[in-house]
């Protein structure tokens, strides 16, 4: 240390000069280190401090020297454990002793909640807890998890302890977060003395923790009969249930404690008190197979939950033994619950061979069905339970006997893939070509879920290749639409017709181009399938292909401009669903980009309506007329209401000058509006309801609106002087300029437009919307005009315009009208009537 040698270096354990001489006992050493200046606190592996390890040693004469250098008696480790705690566990009376005289903390706990009292206690260091409570510790200072002083005596069975901190005032019901108390604790871990000491202290004998066990509970549970029999002595109830029910009868019984059993029916248990799944103590002694258990009697004949029996229960764990024996007492071997279910199908449902071999030979019911039509043989086919279907069939079982769904075993077995089961009912007589309800044979059934091998046996046994469901479906198309190309393959090699059609008239092409099953596709068009062969609705298999986005089937040829009914095509069907690539590749090929519907829509128009902006893009680069209508005289703008993209899209690209309404209060929308028109003074409030104010300019058919949702402009470019923006700004009462004609009405003052005089090369006109009401639970608003009455319709989103009607005559009445807020009415003389 002279030459400078480091004095606080620690060696791989962490200890110092310091600590190892405290340790070992060498006071010169200590003192010696102390005067070089030893740091006294230095923690090594998180845990040890010189003075910890001089009380760890015994050396009482190190411990005191350091604390009189200034060392810290209550320093603490990483957990937060003291000296204190350290000689309070490891039994050192000296330590503690020593401590305690030098002011050491004494209820200070650990991270965990560990005092030197629980330690001690845990420890059953009964010198160390007298020192303590002499010393006036709280005796019932806890856990974390709840565990008093007492709780730790009584788990680790230290009587003295125990007594000890009775008699000090622990409490002696305290519980733990689980809500046991040391009575509990005492009595689950068998500790009789204890647990005649706290009964006697006056501890609750039915006290319930969280789950509502009792002491009895616990003891009964654990098979400590000699607790059992005091506690009930002392006055426990004994048919206390937990939350599930269970009393200590169900516990004993389950666990097998024969003893406490009889004891508790000689005290007078109800041998046939249900638990909440409706289950007595039998059920428990037969499921965990305690014969002996079984034996002290309970009704045979109950069922739990609606399906178990004892019986059943036994046979579900394997206990034969219990079987026999519950039979002969004179369970019915056919009791079943609420769905049907016997203990045959239950053993043919979980594969137990021996329990299916001992109930077919004490006569159990061989062909009886469940209440959905399972029989034994339905369920082990559905199981894959060879050895089982095999008992039974040799048992003579009906083999077509059928769920309630038409399905028989060979259409069961068949569906799960079970190869050998299938042999077996075919070679003792199930009809082959039998129907489910749906009139699906057993191959139509292997065809769907591609198994092969058992195609070939049925195909070899002389399943109908053709056969049809109640769809008109045949195996070739169930493999077709699934994808499984070998089956396919096969049943068309063994004769199988390609062209069939379902009651739709899709054909296997069809549903393998649907699908994308391109390898089925090119296999069919090799074996001569039709391609432009047409469903119901004019489609050849290039239409479904191109619904789904199936490039590498469209690619296999066919009509490309064909029409369905509806006049729609192909690329209508990938423009719709938004298959960019199938887009490209019909138009390359040559198709019709400007053919439309019945209707009038072209790719165009329905890609703008679906929203597919990539399609709108590519199509409009490949020549699409933009201003093109459908027969509704609705635009592109009409159908891109709802996608804002494709609105901004069309407008740059100068279709009509056209801006719809946008519906819906989105506050998107509100501000795709106000930048769209250059920052227009729109009124700072977002709207409550529906529209309440519309004014139009008219002539003929075109208008400027204005409402709450937008502005809409029904003008082709040339019927304006100059561009212009459109702009609203909020009014507070109705313009005293506002000069009504004859059956118009106001509902609802609050925007006008600017500017005043807007230049139109053609004079228009201002009329009024009049009616506010609600319908189907979508508001909608009507507007005269000189044609007619014009219904604004806004469900879902999607505002449309129909003529509804001619006016005849117009009155108001106030009554009949719902006012928002803001609405007023200043003619009350009209209401409407439609012609």
């Amino acid at each position: 240390m002279n030459k400078g040698a480091g004095i606080d270096i620690g060696g791989e354990d962490g200890f110092t000069a310091l600590h190892r001489a405290s340790l070992e006992g060498h006071l010169d050493i200590v003192k010696s280190l102390v005067r070089k200046g030893a740091e006294l606190e230095r923690i090594a592996n998180d845990y040890w401090t010189p003075l910890l390890l001089a009380l760890d040693g015994g050396h009482l004469d190190i411990a005191e020297y350091l604390l009189t250098e200034g060392a810290n008696i209550n320093t603490c480790g990483k957990a937060g454990c003291t000296a204190l705690h350290n000689a309070s566990q490891t039994g050192n009376i000296d330590g503690v002793k020593f401590l305690t005289s030098q002011g050491a903390e004494l209820d200070r706990s650990t991270d965990d909640g560990w005092t030197a009292l629980s330690l001690a206690s845990f420890g059953g260091h009964l010198d160390i807890v007298k020192v303590l409570v002499n010393e006036g510790v709280e005796v019932d200072k806890a856990l974390r998890s709840g565990m008093t002083p007492l709780c730790l005596a009584t788990g680790g069975g230290h009587l003295g302890i125990v007594e000890v901190l009775l008699n000090v005032g622990a409490k002696i019901d305290n519980c733990n977060q689980d809500g046991l108390t040391a009575l509990h604790i005492a009595s689950s871990n068998g500790h009789v003395e204890i647990v005649h000491h706290l009964v006697r202290r006056g501890a609750q004998l039915d006290k319930r923790e969280k789950t509502d066990k009792t002491p009895l509970y616990c003891a009964s549970q654990k098979g400590h009969l000699k607790v059992v029999e005091y506690i009930v002595d002392k006055g426990a109830c004994i048919d206390i249930g937990d939350k599930d029910g269970l009393t200590a009868l169900h516990r004993a019984s389950l666990k097998g404690h024969l003893d406490i059993v009889e004891y508790l029916v000689r005290k007078g248990a109800q041998l046939d008190k249900c638990d909440k799944h409706d289950r007595t103590r039998l059920f428990w002694a037969s499921q965990e197979g305690h014969l002996e258990v079984v034996e002290k009697g309970a009704a045979l004949e109950r069922i739990a939950n609606d399906y178990w029996t004892p019986l059943l229960l036994a046979l579900d764990g394997g206990h034969l033994d219990i079987v026999e024996y519950l039979l002969t007492e004179g369970a019915n071997i056919n009791t079943c619950g609420k769905v049907g279910c016997t203990a045959l199908h239950n053993a043919s449902q979980t594969g137990n061979i021996d329990g299916l071999k001992f109930l077919t030979s004490q006569g159990a019911e061989l062909d009886r069905s469940t209440d959905d039509g399972w029989t034994a043989l339905s369920l082990a086919s559905l199981g894959g339970h060879l050895d089982i279907v095999k008992v039974l069939v040799n048992e003579g079982v009906e083999v077509e006997k059928a769920l309630r769904s038409g399905m028989t075993p060979l259409c069961i077995a068949t569906k799960s893939g079970h190869l050998g089961i299938v042999e077996v009912l075919l070679n003792v007589g199930a009809k082959i070509d039998n129907c489910n309800q749906d009139g699906l044979t057993a191959l139509h059934i292997a065809s769907s879920n591609g198994h092969v091998e058992i195609v070939h046996h049925l195909v070899r046994k002389g399943a109908q290749l053709d056969k049809r469901d109640k769809t008109d479906k045949t195996p070739l198309y169930c493999a077709s639409r699934k994808g499984h190309l070998k089956v396919v393959e096969y049943i068309v090699d063994k004769g199988a017709c390609i062209d069939i059609g379902d009651k739709d008239g899709l054909t296997a092409l069809h549903r393998a181009s649907l699908e994308g099953h391109l390898d089925i596709v090119e296999y069919l068009v090799r074996k001569g399938a039709q391609l432009d062969k047409c469903d119901k609705h004019d489609r050849t298999r290039l239409f479904w292909a191109s619904q789904e986005g199936h490039l590498e089937v469209v690619d296999k040829g066919a009509q490309l401009d064909r029409c369905d009914k509806n006049d729609r095509t192909p690329l209508s069907c990938a423009s719709q669903e938004g298959h960019l690539e199938v887009v490209e590749y019909i138009v390359d090929k040559g198709a019709g980009i400007e053919k439309g519907d019945k209707d009038g829509f072209t790719a165009l128009h329905i890609a703008s309506f679906r929203g597919h902006l990539d399609i709108v893009k590519y199509l409009t680069s490949k020549g699409a007329q933009l201003d093109k209508c459908d027969k509704d005289v609705g635009t592109l703008s009409h159908l891109a209401l709802n996608h804002l993209g494709i609105h901004d899209y069309l407008l740059n690209k100068e279709a009509t000058k056209i801006v719809e309404p946008f519906i819906g209060f989105e506050e998107d929308h509100y501000d795709y509006l106000r930048s769209t028109f250059g920052g227009a003074a729109f009124p700072s409030y977002m709207p409550q309801s529906s529209i309440s104010s519309r004014k139009s300019i008219k002539e003929k058919t075109m208008i400027i609106s204005l409402d709450e949702y937008g502005i809409k402009v029904l003008l082709s470019p040339e019927d304006l002087d100059k561009a212009t923006y459109i702009t609203a700004e909020a009014l507070p009462s109705i313009p005293p300029d506002l000069n009504l004609e004859k059956d118009e009405v106001v509902i609802s003052v609050g925007l006008k437009l600017s500017p005043p005089g807007l230049q139109f090369k053609t004079r228009w006109k201002l009329r009024s919307h009049i009616v506010l009401f609600s319908a189907s639970q979508t508001r909608r608003k009507l507007c005269c005009t000189p044609e007619g009455l014009v219904l604004y319709g806004y469900p879902a989103k999607v505002c449309t315009t129909w003529y509804v009607a001619t006016i005849t005559s117009l009155t108001c009445i106030t009554s009949r009208l719902n006012f928002e807020q803001n609405e007023i009415c200043v003619d009350q003389d009209y209401s409407t009537e439609l012609a």
